[in-house]
């Protein structure tokens, strides 16, 4: 099973910063889930929340601006992927808006880094599917109905055979189902010692976590050193 930082080890450091990033990979984990949105000036920057705590959208600020209010840098797309050749990344693109530019970047390091692409957006992650050579994924927070429903808009995309559930609505049925088609398990959302012990026995193929304490991490330190 792959154990993915959510946003970083963000413990006593901002989410989704190169520190935050570092400290995930210093403790062991493979990889890492980020977020990407892209800012006025059209940078693609690794950040969670749709709007700050002032009430403003980060669409609607520059990335100098975006800096200036949390208080600290945010990197890029390509700053993380260039920093940490050797994590496995989970990508979620959080809005349309950042789809074209974040296939742009993708493609450039498709070869050379460990990828998976997710979305809520299952628009997304079809058409990175279509346009990239990365395994992509349909974020879910719904159980539903059918997994054929999920399933039916999938099977063209041959890169598109993951799902991301949200632990809230974990179904052991539909996981055997899912992996009975052919697709793989991922689950993020797992916040006690019971509920990462029960992702351990649906194997699953990779959890996301903010909790490296209920975890087994036996390769600590393995990715900690940075390419600049």
């Amino acid at each position: 099973m792959h154990l993915l930082a959510h946003r970083g080890h963000h413990t006593n450091l901002p989410e989704n910063t190169m520190e935050a990033f570092a400290s995930a990979l210093t403790l062991g984990f493979e990889g890492i889930e980020t977020d990407v949105r892209l800012t006025r000036d059209q940078h693609l920057v690794l950040f969670h929340n749709r709007v700050l705590g002032n009430g403003i959208a980060v669409a609607e600020l520059t990335r100098a601006e975006l800096q200036s209010a949390v208080g600290y840098p945010v990197p890029t797309l390509e700053e993380a992927l260039d920093a940490f050749p050797s994590a496995l990344w989970n990508i979620e693109i959080k809005v349309v808006a950042a789809q074209a530019d974040s296939i742009a970047v993708l493609k450039r390091y498709q070869h050379n880094r460990r990828l998976l692409v997710t979305s809520f957006r299952h628009d997304i992650v079809q058409a990175c599917a279509h346009e990239l050579s990365v395994d992509c994924g349909m974020l879910v927070a719904h159980r539903p109905v059918s997994i054929n429903s999920l399933a039916h808009a999938a099977l063209p995309e041959p890169r598109l055979r993951t799902i991301v559930w949200d632990f809230e609505i974990v179904d052991v049925q539909q996981l055997e189902m899912a992996n009975s088609i052919g697709f793989k398990n991922v689950v993020y959302g797992a916040h006690t010692q019971d509920e990462h012990e029960l992702c351990a026995h649906f194997g699953l193929h990779g959890l996301i976590t903010d909790h490296p304490e209920f975890i087994d991490l036996p390769h600590r330190g393995l990715h900690s050193q940075t390419k600049h």
